[in-house]
């Protein structure tokens, strides 16, 4: 008995301990670099919470596509979740509810990565290249998170409240930023909110619109209604302040479903559906009065078929287009190489016919296509663009299947999550065409959203059957 009390105090003391030793090493860490030190502190938080439950990650993930631009010892946040991320799916792939099964997308998703790392045997820029495959590693780490660790509704509305809050705090800071001209926030007077980019950071924000739209309709206390309702309208404002005109074109065809569907689609009920379109109109509108001096212009010029100005080329896109066009027709199969095209983007330019020097500069550190398909093209060749589109309409096929069984099943909350996630991929995938957005994480993740909603499905009918 005695020994047994002995151990326990041993086991008591033991922690606090740790705990100061810990502290400690911290302290000395923080000493000899501060920023070290932060990386260690984040990591350990990370890990503390995931041993505890791994889909606590989900959020952290969530997060770290809306605040690109931080980094953690000039390492981009995303790179340093990455390798915590892959041990934990690594871990919960031995447990039977967190397998992935076969679906479709998985399916190109891996014949895409296979042929990109192929491109490598022939690529023109092998530094190019290393660099976007591990880009598109760690795209493929956050889409086995989120295919292997949404085990249940309850993970399921964690995740999207972690896109509501992250949209809402992000599209705040975007709001400010554009109205008190903060100059962090902003690239030459549009928000840029924590992408860096104004168009990428758009783009972030109308992947999340109909997940919080879906969430608003599953509130059951008001002042949550209120909140989900308020984050709707902020993340409509903060497109509008990005002034992205794909953004914008984006942003139209998503009301324009929401309209046009039928409510149960991605409401609760008529009812709903109404209430929550006044408030997006009467957002929307203001939002516009406040930031149409800027975005009516820019809107004028898309496409406009003069060069007088950067505006007018969409800030050199026709140019880079055209050259990645060239390009595709000299090397149809193969492509320049997965993420080739930036390093010899330059000498693709001087070689493309047509292009007026007058009014556009060589960038010193080259450029993306800004298009994905495109940039799939050039890069993979006509293999590597029928596997990108293939990922994308094979993950929509899939949400539309996912939709149709939850809804036989009596799953409408995961009905509607598949409705809105197909509405966020439709949304992207318009986008991509001002995007080189092949390896961006809010894609990877969408993926994986797919793969999980079916083991939800199946959830719920095994459940309805036993009643």
């Amino acid at each position: 008995m005695r020994t047994a009390e002995v151990a326990r105090g041993g086991r008591g003391v033991g922690w606090p301990v740790a705990g100061a030793a810990l502290a400690a090493a911290i302290g000395l860490a923080a000493a000899a670099n501060l920023k070290i030190a932060l990386a260690v502190t984040v990591a350990l938080i990370l890990a503390g919470a995931i041993l505890l439950q791994p889909s606590m990650l989900l959020p952290a993930l969530v997060a770290s596509v809306f605040v690109e631009v931080v980094s953690v010892g000039g390492i981009p946040i995303s790179r340093v979740i990455a390798p915590i991320t892959l041990l934990v799916v690594l871990a919960a792939s031995t447990r039977p509810e967190s397998r992935i099964r076969g679906e479709s997308p998985f399916v190109w998703a891996t014949l895409y990565g296979i042929w990109a790392l192929a491109s490598g045997l022939w690529s023109v820029s092998v530094s190019g290249t290393t660099f976007l495959l591990s880009s598109l590693a760690i795209g493929f780490i956050y889409m086995l998170a989120f295919a292997s660790l949404v085990t249940s509704r309850h993970v399921l509305e964690r995740v999207l409240y972690a896109f509501a809050a992250a949209a809402l705090a992000i599209g705040v800071f975007a709001i400010a930023a554009f109205l008190l001209g903060f100059s962090k926030g902003l690239v030459e007077g549009r928000a840029t909110g924590g992408a860096g980019d104004p168009n990428f950071f758009a783009a972030y924000q109308l992947v999340a619109l109909p997940l919080v739209i879906v969430l608003v309709t599953e509130a059951r206390q008001r002042w949550l209604r209120v909140a989900l309702a308020a984050t709707v309208v902020v993340v409509i404002g903060s497109v509008l302040t990005s002034v992205s005109r794909g953004g914008f074109v984006v942003l139209i065809v998503i009301a324009l479903a929401m309209v046009a569907l039928p409510a149960r689609t991605f409401f609760g009920s008529p009812k709903q559906k109404r209430a929550l379109l006044v408030v997006c109109l009467v957002g929307g509108a203001i939002a516009f009065g406040v930031s149409a001096g800027t975005v009516v212009p820019r809107l004028k010029a898309t496409f406009a078929g003069e060069s007088t100005s950067a505006a007018a080329q969409g800030s050199g896109r026709l140019e880079f287009w055209s050259a990645a066009w060239m390009s595709s027709k000299q090397r149809p199969f193969l492509g320049l190489g997965y993420g080739a095209f930036v390093d010899v983007s330059d000498n693709l330019i001087v070689q493309t016919p047509g292009i007026n020097f007058q009014h556009f500069d060589l960038r010193p550190n080259g450029s993306q296509v800004h298009n994905a398909y495109l940039g799939s093209l050039a890069e993979l060749g006509i293999p590597g663009l029928v596997l990108f589109v293939g990922l994308l309409i094979s993950t929509a096929l899939l949400l539309r299947r996912t939709a149709k069984r939850g809804r036989a099943v009596g799953a409408d909350f995961v009905a509607r999550v598949a409705n809105a996630l197909l509405l966020s991929l439709l949304g992207w995938s318009i986008a991509s065409v001002f995007l080189s957005s092949e390896t961006s994480r809010a894609l990877w993740i969408v993926i994986g959203l797919s793969l999980a909603l079916p083991r939800l499905v199946r959830t719920a009918a095994s459940a309805a059957k036993s009643v």
